[in-house]
């Protein structure tokens, strides 16, 4: 298992195994909805409230997770990419969407690279490697 799929893993599997003799019959997700209002998933779909104008390249959603900052909402989207760039294929699909570079840098380090992206009303933060990516994505501050 890659090392970004075992990082989001360990986290959603530890929710996993806690919730579910507590209650049979239930769901996780079903658990971690209740619990976090909806803003949490642990697999397959984007958090409660994630931007539409906010793309996300194609693959499996691993972990997701919205809620309150300092400027209002946060997500956080953790993907498990099925192209063979993800870092440059999240670049393309969010400048497709009208994002530009933003002035925080962005870089490669080794197998790891992060971009920064903003619109009129997102910043957008991916990091990632050939396996997947992970979005962090606030409200631009004015």
């Amino acid at each position: 298992m890659n090392t970004i799929r075992r990082r989001m893993a360990v986290p959603a599997l530890v929710v996993a195994l806690a919730l579910t003799p507590v209650l049979a019959g239930c769901s996780v997700q079903d658990l971690v909805d209740k619990a976090s209002g909806g803003h949490v998933s642990v697999g397959g779909s984007l958090p409660k409230g994630w931007p539409s104008d906010v793309p996300v390249i194609d693959g499996k959603i691993l972990f997701g997770a919205g809620g309150q900052g300092d400027e209002g909402k946060a997500w956080v989207v953790t993907i498990d990419a099925t192209a063979d760039d993800p870092l440059a294929a999240a670049k393309d699909s969010l400048e497709k969407a009208g994002f530009v570079t933003a002035d925080a840098a962005s870089g490669q380090a080794g197998d790891v690279g992060a971009l920064a992206m903003k619109n009129a009303n997102y910043a957008v933060v991916v990091a990632g490697t050939k396996d997947g990516v992970i979005y962090t994505v606030t409200p631009v501050t004015r």
